[in-house]
């Protein structure tokens, strides 16, 4: 029998000007394992390295983050060191249970509000599919730390109205990607 193999899973994102935070609730991160040798193909919950693999998981204290304090190289540790069975994993997903934005001095919504609450599509059910650049492959020896880029930017859809420049609403469009990956540290 194989010994566990230590994953952390890392969270970091860029700036944005017209936001002047975006914070987040993190309820479960989770490894999906699947047959294919292709990121996120896995179709069923059960597989030779035990379908979700739970990170992290705890809905009654969620996890909170301000995406735009994570930037310039800071990152924030979601799972700390967890050890996984050895195998391959496809995927990876975030369960998000909540976001809320505060817009930019000099910015607001149309009713004159700073902030707001944010919908998130299958964030709080399945989870947010992180785009991985390959499949994890959790080898016995080896630690594995995986930083996944949450971009404000391409995420957080701004609309305004073209006649007073409110802000209508905030789209959150969640794409999350493996920005790199390699030893805790490197």
């Amino acid at each position: 029998m194989s010994a566990p193999v230590p994953i952390q899973v890392l969270l970091t994102d860029a700036p944005h000007e017209q936001l002047d935070s975006a914070l987040v609730w993190i309820s479960r991160v989770y490894l999906q394992g699947g047959g294919g040798l292709e990121p996120d193909t896995a179709g069923s919950d059960t597989t030779s390295t035990g379908g979700r693999v739970d990170l992290f998981h705890d809905a009654a204290n969620p996890l909170q983050f301000d995406l735009l304090k994570l930037r310039d190289g800071l990152t924030a540790d979601l799972t700390g060191l967890v050890e996984v069975d050895v195998g391959l994993y496809q995927g990876l997903r975030f369960v998000v249970d909540s976001a809320r934005v505060y817009l930019a001095e000099g910015l607001v919504f149309e009713n004159d509000s700073t902030w707001g609450s944010l919908k998130v599509p299958s964030g709080s059910t399945s989870g947010i599919k992180v785009k991985l650049s390959d499949i994890i492959r959790a080898e016995e020896g080896d630690t594995t730390s995986i930083t996944v880029d949450f971009d404000v930017d391409d995420n957080f859809v701004i609309q305004r109205d073209a006649h007073t420049g409110a802000v209508r609403k905030i789209l959150f469009t969640p794409v999350l990607r493996e920005k790199s990956r390699g030893a805790p540290g490197s």
